[in-house]
């Protein structure tokens, strides 16, 4: 049985757009609901006429208004004079500019509509479908042919990839160009929490073998053998990837990877780097639509880089405990050299966190001022007021990046003091090791930039003590001798 939103597409397609209140009953009540909550019915007129539902004829009968807006009825041979409800009267017609927005959605792309013809053709966007950049469309027929469909869209792209979503048609008529493909929008989607959900695994599977991939060539950086993607670092410029793989640097430009700096797996990778590289499930969140989109944007990410990349594994796990994905690759963004401090923070502020792969997450408040329009004052003149916002901003940086570990991999004796005084929690017994803590604590001053002393000694418990907050993952024994070289605690992933 098809469901209620199957049928209001059957009947778009049949260019029969408008539904009377007698024919709801018919439908599923559950689902008659959820589809007037996707705003795709817009309600009309009151109908003019309906079926007599009193002599078991079940013929047209036209609508009398007794008092107009307020009292209406109908005449029958057989049984007279008939009062009927407003609600029998009342109508809703098919949006279709709704549906292509719905479309739209449930695919994930934020380019502007564009009306190709009138009710029946749009342009909702494009991106990446069956291996290749697609420009995607919602069709109409209501007796227009495929035809004539496809000759506007040729004429809007030219000879480029285009999936053609339209209802009651399947699969690649006689005529139609290699370049496009079409299907039935019905057949591919369903109404799912209050949402359009296009079975995008499905399409993908469809569309996979439809034609070679538009990429010039394979830009598979090589690696050396044993490599993994803790040895690879990536630098992400506006159009461009500078990635480092156990010391040889490789560029490679967004064009050459088939993708446009635009693309979601782009922005994605944006976003990790601008975060160094760890980002909460729900920020992802924030930026992309329901959990499920979450998961197939990092999939769509991680098949990017494993195309990319000669590496084994994967390249971002997914943390469930910490509710995190964590790329297991250094990335940071262009530019992007030492910390950057919000305004008014001080060492109190500061939290600096170990991670079971050595890392480490900086975390600061931030805290954003803006002016808001209040009331007015007694001289008639508008007072502005102003408010605060407050947020945390997590960071995360490798011990090279912040000059505590060379290239070669040896922490420094400052690195090494770091990572003793965040697994000791912020204590550091004295030990005769005063010159390299107090190197220390200047290059975390250079690093931040802040003023003021980042590690104070008490003289009376012999210690060095951190004024900022610190703590690590790594667990060590008791009776251990130096830390740098304990093992980490095997993180949980997915």
């Amino acid at each position: 049985m098809r469901t209620v939103w199957q049928q209001l597409l059957d009947r778009l397609a049949a260019g029969e757009v408008t539904i009377c209140a007698d024919e709801v009953p018919r439908w599923d009540k559950n689902q008659w609901q959820t589809v007037l909550g996707l705003g795709l019915l817009r309600e009309t007129e009151l109908a003019t006429a309906v079926v007599c539902d009193q002599c078991g004829d079940a013929h047209w009968a036209e609508v009398y208004w007794v008092t107009p807006g307020v009292k209406a009825c109908f005449g029958c041979d057989a049984e007279g004079v008939i009062d009927i409800e407003l609600d029998r009267l009342r109508q809703w017609r098919i949006d279709a500019n709704c549906v292509a927005g719905l479309v739209a959605s449930s695919l994930e792309v934020s380019s502007p509509i564009e009306t190709l013809l009138r009710e029946r053709l749009w342009r909702v966007g494009r991106r990446r479908l069956g291996g290749r950049y697609r420009d995607i469309f919602f069709g109409v027929p209501a007796g227009l042919p495929v035809a004539e469909m496809s000759a506007a869209i040729r004429a809007s792209i030219g000879p480029g990839s285009a999936l053609l979503l339209t209802i009651g048609a399947n699969g690649n008529p006689e005529g139609l160009p290699s370049g496009q493909h079409l299907l039935d929008l019905a057949s591919v989607s369903r109404v799912e929490g209050g949402r359009v959900v296009i079975d995008l695994d499905y399409v993908e599977e469809r569309l996979a073998g439809e034609a070679p991939s538009t990429r010039k060539s394979s830009p598979t950086i090589p690696v050396p053998a044993g490599a993994t993607w803790r040895d690879v670092s990536i630098m992400v410029f506006d159009g461009m990837l500078r990635i480092t793989v156990r010391g040889k640097v490789h560029e490679t430009d967004f064009a050459e990877l088939g993708v446009d700096q635009r693309s979601q797996p782009i922005e994605l990778l944006k976003l990790f780097a601008a975060a160094r590289g760890t980002m909460d499930t729900t920020k992802i969140q924030e930026l992309v639509s329901g959990d499920g989109a979450v998961k197939m944007r990092v999939r769509r990410l991680r098949q990017l880089l494993q195309e990319l990349i000669g590496v084994d594994g994967d390249p971002i796990e997914n943390y469930r405990k910490a509710k995190s994905y964590v790329c297991q690759f250094e990335i940071r963004l262009a530019g992007d050299d030492g910390f950057r401090t919000p305004a008014g923070v001080t060492w109190l502020d500061l939290a600096f966190h170990e991670r079971v792969d050595r890392r480490i997450l900086v975390t600061v408040p931030e805290r954003q001022q803006f002016r808001a329009r209040g009331a007015q004052s007694r001289s008639g003149e508008s007072v502005r007021e102003v408010a605060e916002e407050r947020g945390t901003v997590t960071r995360t940086y490798s011990l090279e990046e912040m000059g505590l570990r060379t290239e070669a991999g040896q922490l420094t004796s400052e690195g090494a003091a770091f990572t003793d005084l965040l697994r000791a929690g912020g204590i550091l017994p004295r030990s005769g090791n005063d010159v390299v803590v107090l190197k220390l604590a200047a290059q975390l001053q250079e690093w931040t930039g802040l003023d003021g002393e980042p590690l104070r000694l008490l003289e009376a418990s012999r210690s060095w003590t951190a004024v900022f907050a610190c703590s690590s993952e790594i667990q060590v024994a008791k009776g251990a001798g130096a830390v740098s070289g304990s093992r980490p605690r095997p993180g949980v992933v997915d």
